[in-house]
């Protein structure tokens, strides 16, 4: 396994997976530095960041939350395939059940819709000190959002945005296909 494994060896619907150059980035600012860290990654769609994740610290634990029943089954397809000892998988809109949980180094957040202002903000308030949030959005209203929320818990976020296009064959030569820009 290797850091930005092709989106095609998970099994995720809809194109709905955090796509491989992102989620090279993405676990770059998760800075899992210690082999222990536990990550909550919520709105985990394939799961294809936890379990990325789970590689770089397997004495640690990852907690995909992903609340949509057809979602589980592939990020459950895709930790048998990738024999993922050390991620749960927990069925529930966040942040139901959450109580239970270990409480988290790292927070990536990949989904969240209307709900981000509240899962930001319960991030926040459960994370260790010194943690690491990473905010994916597509969405500028969310983008700001997540801003204001991370800076009214006194965090100082770092805003990336990323462009990736990929060469894609044409009948006499190469071109260059754009994906979604991220936050």
């Amino acid at each position: 396994t290797y850091i930005g494994m092709n989106d095609s060896l998970f099994k995720h619907s809809n194109g709905l997976i955090t796509k491989s150059e992102i989620r090279s980035i993405s676990l770059s600012k998760l800075k899992l530095i210690k082999k222990d860290h536990i990550l909550w990654d919520i709105g985990s769609g394939s799961g294809s960041v936890g379990i990325e994740a789970s590689f770089q610290i397997p004495w640690g634990q990852v907690i995909t939350i992903e609340k949509q029943g057809n979602r589980i089954s592939d990020i459950i397809i895709n930790i048998k395939n990738f024999n993922c000892s050390n991620v749960k998988v927990v069925n529930a809109t966040f942040p139901e059940g959450i109580e239970e949980l270990k409480i988290p180094d790292r927070v990536f957040i990949g989904g969240g819709g209307k709900d981000l202002e509240k899962i930001v903000n319960l991030s926040c308030e459960k994370l260790t000190r010194y943690g690491i949030i990473v905010i994916n959005t597509v969405l500028i209203q969310n983008l700001d959002i997540a801003l204001s929320v991370l800076k009214k818990h006194l965090f100082n976020p770092e805003v990336i945005q990323v462009q990736v296009s990929r060469s894609k064959k044409m009948p006499y030569g190469d071109r260059f296909e754009a994906l979604n820009p991220v936050w």
